[in-house]
């Protein structure tokens, strides 16, 4: 990524930190900041956030022999989960350092500092990691961050073993041409997230398919994603007078609003069939 927009993603997530890390405290592990996969036995977000984690990991069979690279871990709730429940070998790269720290902090807290490491390092550069030395690269709902999705792939390819895999669950462009209203829409839910685009769907796919993948799956999760899209607007109907309020008294941040704002609008995407939610998984 570029420097301008490392340094925008970076001021962000230090400025939402505390939003993001509290959003789902009530009903799930703090150190969760993506959204959950809901289906009839996972109703609850705590249950839904878990298996989302359990479908990305089942979608390229994630075990305990793999090295995982976590590409954008976040909050490192996702690196230590997979470490603990599938017993891989996580590297997590983010560019965030109070992020790190925190998951470095996680790690040890739940007896896996022996398995998961924290560098400080942009996926669309992954200079800490070695040619074919991965097997699996993980994205969950970080790709996005990216302004050309394609510069991830491409390092990808370069890290992964001979048969590796990647997966990435994001959202993802579904309609092309879009009227003045539409891309307001997306205009303020890409601002808001301090997110520069989202990939079309079939571009993403082309583009794996370019650089050598294969099997090639697009599992859309669109339906399962909406309650924590439903949630989120909600939130924001609170959040966004709050965080406007908090603002004008020196408290609160433009970040912190805007954040809000992406929160009511990100339904309004969804829901307008511009975007979905998928797992796309692919082979090398």
């Amino acid at each position: 990524m570029t420097n301008d927009i490392n340094e925008r993603v970076r001021e962000y997530y230090s400025e939402t930190h505390n939003i993001y890390s509290s959003r789902w405290t009530l009903d799930s592990d703090p150190n969760t900041i993506h959204i959950g996969y809901y289906d009839d036995e996972h109703t609850s977000f705590g249950e839904a956030a878990q298996n989302m984690r359990r479908k990305v990991a089942e979608a390229v069979d994630v075990g305990p022999d793999d090295h995982v690279v976590d590409a954008g871990c976040g909050l490192g709730g996702t690196a230590t989960w997979i470490a603990e429940n599938r017993g891989a070998t996580v590297t997590g790269l983010n560019i965030t350092e109070v992020q790190l720290e925190h998951g470095r902090e996680l790690a040890e807290e739940r007896g896996v500092s022996d398995k998961v490491t924290f560098n400080f390092d942009d996926f669309t550069e992954m200079e800490t990691i070695e040619d074919d030395s991965v097997d699996v690269v993980w994205g969950l709902e970080s790709i996005c961050y990216a302004e050309d999705k394609r510069d991830v792939l491409e390092q990808a390819e370069r890290v992964l073993k001979p048969g590796g895999h990647i997966v990435v669950a994001d959202g993802y462009m579904t309609k092309r041409d879009l009227t003045d209203e539409e891309q307001r829409i997306m205009q303020k839910w890409l601002d808001g997230w301090e997110l520069p685009n989202f990939a079309h769907v079939d571009d993403f796919t082309a583009d794996l398919e370019d650089l050598g993948f294969s099997n090639i799956n697009v599992h859309d999760a669109k339906e399962n994603i909406m309650p924590s899209a439903k949630n989120l607007q909600r939130i924001s109907l609170v959040g966004i007078p709050v965080m406007k309020l908090l603002e004008v008294v020196g408290v609160g941040s433009e970040h912190q609003t805007a954040n809000m704002v992406g929160c009511y609008y990100q339904r309004k995407a969804f829901e307008r069939n511009l975007t979905t939610y998928a797992i796309i998984s692919a082979e090398l």
